[in-house]
């Protein structure tokens, strides 16, 4: 079988750890045929000072070229260079976005943060940072974050939505019934011809589940959505990490194949073994 990952970040996070080189010595030596790396994508300083989620704005050349290097070194392995955005709405936001991903293969939408009541983008995902979900509550940030994800997966300017589920990294749950709303998603997905991911690191985390769980996952199969896999590794080891795993969900929820982008529009089906 063909094994991609199509999610995995470098030291140029700063918040993972290990470099191009690494990633790709690491995926050759699990036997896989294809891997992107994508990397948090350069936000505007009022939104990241620190460089705690994303490229600082001149690490993004090197990144690039380190990429380009890796793939003479290594031309078994099908390296994709990509970027992981975190979405974020009104115009200057998306001439940003445009203008610093134009340069990628493959591109992955997420989204980490959501407005407060004063406008300001919140990351909801970090366990050393709760304090959004404690002045909105959660299911005033489950509310934030589904019509944060829908804007992104409908702009079409994305080959993956990553982590379609991912405010219950930490444990917090609305009050509601999600159904309502993962049908929604997968409608939302489907019109746009977007895929979704399987992403394992969700089993790293206090939720101890993937993401998507399994009621999204069988939306998003029924209304037609294609998925990928990936590892989200910030660490050159967890590359493909409990892939035998994400495997059997995909199965369990009724895919038959995994969809892997290859830029420029381009996809690759892979019967699931």
């Amino acid at each position: 079988m063909f094994t991609s990952d199509t999610h995995m970040h470098t030291l140029y996070s700063h918040h993972g750890e290990g470099t191009v080189d690494q990633l790709c010595r690491s995926a050759l030596a699990k036997g896989f045929d294809l891997i992107a790396i994508t990397e948090h994508l350069t936000l505007p300083d009022f939104e990241d000072p620190e460089r705690h989620y994303s490229m600082a704005p001149e690490e993004q050349p090197i990144y690039i070229e380190q990429i380009e290097e890796a793939r003479a070194l290594y031309p078994r392995l099908r390296i994709l260079c990509g970027c992981e955005v975190d979405w974020r709405q009104g115009e200057a936001a998306l001439q940003w976005i445009d203008q610093w991903s134009e340069p990628f293969q493959i591109k992955l939408g997420s989204v980490h943060m959501v407005p407060d009541d004063k406008g300001n983008s919140r990351p909801f995902d970090s366990p050393g940072n709760p304090e959004v979900w404690q002045e909105l509550g959660p299911d005033e940030v489950w509310r934030r974050y589904f019509r944060l994800w829908q804007d992104a997966a409908a702009s079409h300017r994305f080959d993956i939505m990553s982590h379609p589920d991912l405010p219950k990294k930490l444990g917090f749950y609305p009050s509601f019934d999600l159904g309502p709303y993962y049908q929604q998603m997968a409608q939302t997905a489907a019109a746009a011809d977007v895929l979704v991911e399987v992403n394992t690191s969700g089993l790293r985390y206090k939720v101890g589940e993937m993401y998507p769980n399994p009621e999204l996952l069988r939306e998003f199969n029924q209304a037609g959505v294609g998925c990928a896999i990936g590892s989200d590794a910030h660490d050159p080891a967890l590359v493909g990490a409990d892939f035998d795993k994400g495997y059997q969900l995909l199965r369990d929820c009724g895919y038959r194949e995994i969809t892997v982008p290859l830029g420029g529009g381009e996809r690759k089906h892979i019967a699931l073994g």
